[in-house]
């Protein structure tokens, strides 16, 4: 292995990146032992928190390895290779996006049903359940981005991570990354606004008889605050993903023009949504702020 010359730009990229690595990984951790130590925080509403959490870690561990191609030059082979499927290319940030864009659709569906569909109990999730629909979306993700794991090498020529060549052509075409967009981006997006729209509409706009009892008031708060929290966190998560999304069509269409700076720019971008998710749990939150409290004082 050599080193690649690097200029200033590059140097604080990685900066920034390592530092929303350290943040971002602390944070989520924190989610997770929260949620396992605090009896109050379990509910299916926080163990989809903590998927994402998860597959936010995923991102942020792998995000070190991916700014190495921007120094390390390898010689090739089986060992370069195995990096570029499985450590240094944006293939388990890819899985761990599509984890978490499908948890996003399980957290507003759930939700939607809890909100809306209260009467309809077997469309929801309960805590015995929801570690299926956990399974699933996992299974999901891991399917969804298998081809590029399959099919990725170590270019050294351009010393950098791609698909074989012949795959290459055809996933970097302005259609197929369309059609992946399509799938992982808008489709979502459509089922997700649906639902929050309803959600709204059915706690904020539906005229009914305000709950005159103490327990009743109570529930409609924390229906609304969680449905603040899971809202917040998908629109952070588009807002982030979107400038990534965008670069990846403008490559496709002109990979001179539009190149690698872009990407890494827009990808740290991407990366630290994945951080802030906890920032937000603690602003929307008093459970979580409180446990986040007892956590830390306990260590």
């Amino acid at each position: 292995m050599a080193l690649k010359s690097y200029d200033t730009q590059q140097l604080i990229l990685a900066s920034i990146g390592f530092a929303i690595v350290i943040f971002g990984i602390a944070g989520n951790l924190l989610v997770v032992i929260a949620v396992w130590k605090k009896r109050f925080l379990r509910s299916t509403t926080n163990y989809l928190l903590v998927n994402l959490a998860v597959s936010d870690i995923l991102n942020l561990v792998f995000l070190p390895f991916m700014l190495l191609q921007l120094y390390a030059i390898f010689e090739g082979g089986p060992f370069a290779d195995f990096l570029c499927k499985f450590i240094m290319s944006f293939n388990v940030p890819l899985t761990a996006s599509c984890v978490s864009i499908l948890t996003l659709i399980v957290l507003s569906v759930e939700r939607y049903h809890a909100i809306v569909k209260p009467m309809k109990e077997g469309m929801r999730l309960r805590e015995e359940t929801v570690k299926y629909a956990i399974i699933t979306v996992w299974l999901s993700g891991i399917a969804l981005s298998l081809p590029f794991y399959i099919f990725g090498h170590y270019d050294t020529t351009k010393h950098r991570c791609k698909l074989v060549e012949a795959v290459y052509k055809y996933t970097s075409s302005i259609y197929f990354i369309s059609i992946g967009l399509l799938i992982l981006i808008f489709v979502p997006f459509l089922i997700i606004s649906f639902c929050y729209f309803q959600i709204v509409r059915e706690l904020y706009f539906k005229s009914k008889v305000e709950p005159q009892n103490v327990a009743a008031q109570e529930d409609a708060r924390t229906k609304r605050k969680l449905v603040k929290v899971s809202l917040t966190v998908t629109l952070a998560y588009v807002i982030c993903f979107f400038p990534t999304a965008i670069t990846l069509c403008l490559g496709a269409y002109d990979r001179a023009k539009y190149g690698s700076r872009g990407f890494q720019m827009a990808s740290l971008m991407y990366f630290l949504e994945s951080a802030l998710n906890p920032l937000f749990y603690a602003c929307q939150s008093t459970n979580f702020r409180q446990a986040f409290k007892e956590v830390m004082k306990c260590h």
